[in-house]
């Protein structure tokens, strides 16, 4: 039987480890379920995720640390190939 208040308390003692595990992009099912196997959390799969949105969400905000790897820019002065077309005209069927 759960008692009113429980998932809120078990996700604030396994804060930290929530948010390392979010940080490397691990999924929130697969938190909850390592969480479950180990007995530190006991409730559903549902009430955790309600509870953890807070987290999930000052995360989402959070600036996006240096060290990680950026995007390449597209090159848009690049000119198209010798012989090159554009025809908006064709259909799918060209292709195949």
């Amino acid at each position: 039987m759960a008692s009113w208040g429980l998932a809120r308390i078990e996700v604030i003692a396994a804060k930290e480890d929530i948010e390392s595990e979010l940080r490397r992009g691990v999924p929130m099912k697969q938190i909850h379920h390592a969480l479950l196997k180990s007995g530190r959390v006991t409730v559903t799969y549902n009430s955790f995720r309600r509870q953890i949105k807070s987290i999930r969400d000052k995360l989402k905000m959070m600036p996006v640390h240096q060290n990680i790897k950026q995007v390449p820019q597209l090159k848009t002065d690049r000119k198209p190939p010798a012989g090159f077309q554009f025809d908006p005209s064709c259909k799918a069927d060209d292709f195949f």
